[in-house]
């Protein structure tokens, strides 16, 4: 019943923000996408997440976890199909990860603590990143705001043990993580140039933490809606117009598609 709710919650908020945007002028915009640049974000996007599943390998070695780069870049890939045909966002293939990881013969909670941290680190690192972004093209509240939220893990609050244990970790996984974020809006910024709008990819970098956020909520499959909502949102107050922002969006989210069908066949390959 929950992923259901889950299902048209996504479905519902897609629709509103079509509705929002006008159809008409959504389908113009989707006309003119030169799919050769569209193709070349695909390829940005393979980048990123290569260097994300090499994250992971390196959190899940610091966790004393057994694992390769080449069973990690394997079992990320599934998990990128699985992101696609699941309900639940990335949720459903950071399960998956967590299962895969844990047939290698470690500890399912410490699998799972691994692809938490993961996670985790990927997003903490994006708020400073594009904070630094905003700050650069004088957004200074919007900096703010999300400045906050990367220096909030670092403050020394009392934690539970487990959790102070991942602060040395998140800090040695951060460059990984700014490669990979680096990278991912990159894609953005080519999902842009692919409908001829001409924003900075430093405009793109700032507005890369809300979409990249609500994209990973578990709502709705593969986080459709939730990221055509952000980018129409974040890249409005920009000056953006909506029909382009959610075409932004909703590029990024195919590129995505296109990553898992293409990992379909690693399947069948033995991690």
């Amino acid at each position: 019943m929950k992923i259901a709710l889950r299902v048209l919650a996504g479905a519902a908020l897609l629709a509103l923000v079509i509705w929002y945007v006008d159809p008409r002028a959504l389908a113009r915009a989707l006309a003119g996408v030169n799919p050769w640049l569209f193709a070349c974000a695909v390829g940005v996007a393979i980048v990123s997440n290569v260097f994300s599943a090499l994250r992971w390998q390196a959190i899940a070695r610091n966790l004393h976890l057994q694992v390769s780069a080449v069973q990690a870049l394997l079992m990320y890939a599934r998990a990128v199909t699985a992101n696609m045909m699941l309900p639940g966002s990335v949720v459903s293939g950071d399960v998956l990860r967590s299962y895969q990881l844990s047939r290698l013969g470690n500890a399912l909670p410490a699998s799972a603590w691994s692809v938490f941290l993961d996670r985790f680190s990927g997003l903490w690192i994006l708020c400073a990143m594009s904070a630094i972004a905003a700050a650069a093209l004088g957004f200074w509240g919007y900096a703010a705001i999300l400045a906050g939220a990367f220096i909030g893990p670092l403050l020394p609050i009392p934690l539970p043990r487990n959790l102070q244990s991942g602060r040395p970790i998140l800090i040695r996984s951060a460059w990984y993580s700014c490669v990979v974020q680096l990278v991912a809006a990159g894609t953005l910024w080519v999902c842009a140039q692919s409908i001829g709008l001409g924003v900075s990819y430093g405009l793109m970098l700032a507005a890369a933490a809300p979409i990249f956020i609500m994209a990973a909520l578990p709502i709705g499959v593969a986080g459709f809606g939730a990221r055509e909502a952000a980018a129409v949102a974040v890249l409005g107050y920009a000056g953006v117009p909506a029909d382009q922002a959610f075409l932004v969006g909703l590029l990024y989210g195919l590129a995505a598609v296109a990553q898992g069908i293409l990992a379909v066949p690693l399947f069948l390959a033995k991690a």
